[in-house]
């Protein structure tokens, strides 16, 4: 399982969510941020993190559909980032692994 950390401006969050619909992943969290770049324009531009846990087979045409989807608008900005999960649990179901997703 892997957690991938989504962040982009705050118009993109419904056309993210609609990514993550259409490619079936179940839950996703998100939460509005504050955070510079490189680049010295602005500081401290509002953004939101989106979070979503899912399968290792699901990664890469995540990202990919999200890079072709936002990621030729330079205007956009926002970063991916993929960080590997090694235990899920529901609290609810008492699930495991990626029966927890």
């Amino acid at each position: 399982m892997k957690l991938i950390n989504i962040i982009v401006p705050d118009r993109q969050l419904h056309y993210v969510n609609r990514l993550l619909r259409e490619a079936d992943v179940g839950g996703m969290s998100y939460y509005r941020i504050e955070g510079r770049s490189k680049a010295k324009a602005t500081e401290f531009i509002p953004k939101y993190k989106i979070e979503v846990v899912v399968r290792d087979d699901q990664v890469e045409e995540l990202i990919s559909r999200i890079g072709d989807g936002i990621g030729g608008d330079l205007n956009t900005g926002g970063k991916i980032f993929v960080v590997d999960v090694t235990a899920a649990l529901d609290l609810s179901t008492r699930k495991r692994g990626e029966a927890a997703i």
